[in-house]
């Protein structure tokens, strides 16, 4: 089964405020703003999607433990697809972005 974060359609081009009810209409939740303008909104799965000051968004899925027993999230891009991290690379961008 897709995470919340996967499963939400590509939010480019929307604005800030159409993708607002996109979320929202989801099944997230605000959880919290930062001082420097980061927004988080929160799944009862667990997913979580952070929307940047400069409008890059950020999906990732519910904590899930590796062999070793730490915890970290999946991040996906726009279209619900796990981005692989290449160390040294600018991978890790999700190329997801709305208007601010």
């Amino acid at each position: 089964m897709n995470a919340a974060s996967q499963q939400l359609p590509n939010l480019t081009t929307k604005t800030k405020s159409e993708a607002l009810v996109i979320i929202a209409d989801s099944g997230f939740v605000f959880k919290t703003k930062t001082e420097g303008g980061y927004e988080t909104f929160e799944h009862p799965d667990g997913s979580l999607i952070h929307i940047r000051p400069a409008g890059e968004i950020v999906r990732t899925g519910p904590k899930i433990k590796n062999d070793r027993g730490k915890s970290y999230r999946r991040r996906y891009d726009q279209f619900g697809n796990q981005i692989q991290f290449i160390p040294g690379s600018n991978t890790h961008s999700t190329g997801e972005n709305i208007i601010i």
